[in-house]
């Protein structure tokens, strides 16, 4: 069902990470949470999901391809586990630990598979 209403799917996953960041920004309050967001070590993230949230849904709603809004809704949830994983105490640490041990699992599946 998800790949035949992409766009729908896509569009009300979009507005509640919008929805999630809002309510973020009223329990910090809208002016730290505005810092927090734009600090340093933060403004790759902010700008990675901020602009992947908006192509998301200009996508979405304005081009209307659903070819777009999957390839940019997976780069908004890559960037949202980003995040997440970032607040986790040892998440990134893990995070860069599970994509290497799958990485290294992929390519020896297709090295073991394909006659290269």
């Amino acid at each position: 069902f998800i790949l035949i209403k992409a766009r729908k799917y896509v569009l009300l996953f979009s507005l509640g990470s919008v929805f999630t960041l809002g309510s973020f920004s009223m329990l910090w309050g809208p002016w730290n949470h505005l810092m927090h967001l734009i600090k340093r070590s933060r403004l790759p993230f902010t700008v990675s999901y901020l602009s992947t949230l908006f192509l998301t849904i200009y996508t979405a709603m304005v081009m209307k391809s659903t070819l777009l809004t999957i390839i940019c809704a997976v780069a908004q949830f890559v960037a949202l586990m980003w995040y997440v994983f970032s607040y986790v105490p040892g998440g990134v640490t893990g995070l860069k630990f599970f994509t290497k041990l799958f990485s290294n699992a992929v390519l020896k599946k297709a090295q073991n598979t394909l006659p290269i």
